[in-house]
């Protein structure tokens, strides 16, 4: 991960926040089966029109906000959420970077699957430990989790594969 914090960088990443704040916010009232994979959506662009630190920067910062505005509703899991968009991005780029461009949807998969993991083992067995969660809660961290990062991984693949090349960054 060698992204250079430039003027550009910095302008590219605020955009795609932005893109995905007006996703969560916006379509706050429909939720997770279309927020979900929009945000997801996101956080694969920003690794491809930016890099993987922009990726990283969208992630940790969009649970953030959710929480202050009301749409995660519960403190004790925005790090668990953070940690998952992070691993969904840098396994992302792992496995990208490690397979040919015609296997890449198989680095969605496998990412899309980590990030699942994490979050649907962490809010059933770790969250509670801290804090009671509703059933309801932890349904929605479990399955769902794995749709809505799929589904927004292989979007962000879909569109990129319309891009110029000049577009996609490297890093």
């Amino acid at each position: 991960m060698r992204d250079k914090i430039t003027t550009e960088f910095i302008a590219k990443t605020a955009m795609l926040l932005a893109i995905a704040l007006v996703f969560q916010i916006g379509l706050k009232g429909i939720g997770q089966p279309l927020v979900g994979p929009l945000v997801n959506f996101v956080l694969i662009m920003s690794v491809y029109l930016v890099g993987t630190l922009s990726g990283l920067i969208v992630g940790f910062l969009t649970p953030l906000i959710a929480f202050f505005f009301g749409i995660t509703p519960f403190l004790p899991i925005v790090p668990f959420i953070m940690i998952g968009n992070g691993l969904y991005v840098l396994f992302l780029k792992f496995f990208k970077d490690r397979l040919n461009s015609s296997k890449e949807i198989i680095s969605i998969i496998i990412s899309s699957i980590i990030k699942y993991l994490f979050l649907a083992i962490s809010v059933r067995y770790i969250v509670v430990l801290f804090v009671q969660i509703p059933p309801k809660v932890v349904a929605a961290f479990s399955i769902p989790q794995l749709y809505t990062a799929l589904i927004g991984g292989i979007l962000a693949f879909i569109v990129k594969t319309f891009l110029p090349e000049d577009m996609i960054s490297n890093s």
